[in-house]
């Protein structure tokens, strides 16, 4: 089975709408930290990106709320690589009620990989590619 990446969440205050649920673009945040998080475990922190000259940008988010969530709720982001091919890659998401193991959103973002000297599309390095492609499903 290939590996998930899991980022562990507690739903705090400032995370609270004025329904007393976790606010929508919440849950995107959460999406992109995760993200982030499991890109720093690969070595692909923003200060590699930055000398690189090249980093991934998101095109598109799209997000499911199938369930809310409350304050003080441990949750569970579950990031893995749908697709990752020439200069785009889909990640997605699932984030899960620890308590009892519910999903609660379900999420993918389409990333382009862009050089940073002029913001167009090239090619994903062979290496960060295999380096990303072990959490391939």
């Amino acid at each position: 089975m290939k590996p998930i990446f899991s980022y562990p969440i507690t739903v705090q205050q400032k995370d609270i709408d004025s329904l007393r649920h976790v606010n929508n673009e919440v849950y995107l945040r959460w999406t992109l930290e995760a993200a982030n998080a499991h890109s720093v475990s690969l070595g692909y922190g923003m200060e590699k990106f930055l000398s690189d000259g090249a980093c991934f940008v998101v095109r598109r988010h799209e997000l499911d709320y199938l369930l809310p969530a409350y304050l003080g709720e441990e949750l569970i982001v579950e990031t893995w690589i749908k697709t990752m091919n020439a200069a785009k890659s889909i990640r997605a998401y699932q984030i899960k009620r620890k308590s009892d193991e519910k999903i609660i959103l379900k999420a993918e973002t389409l990333w382009v990989y862009i050089n940073l000297s002029n913001g167009r599309p090239m090619e994903i390095p062979e290496k960060m590619a295999a380096d990303y492609s072990a959490f391939l499903h």
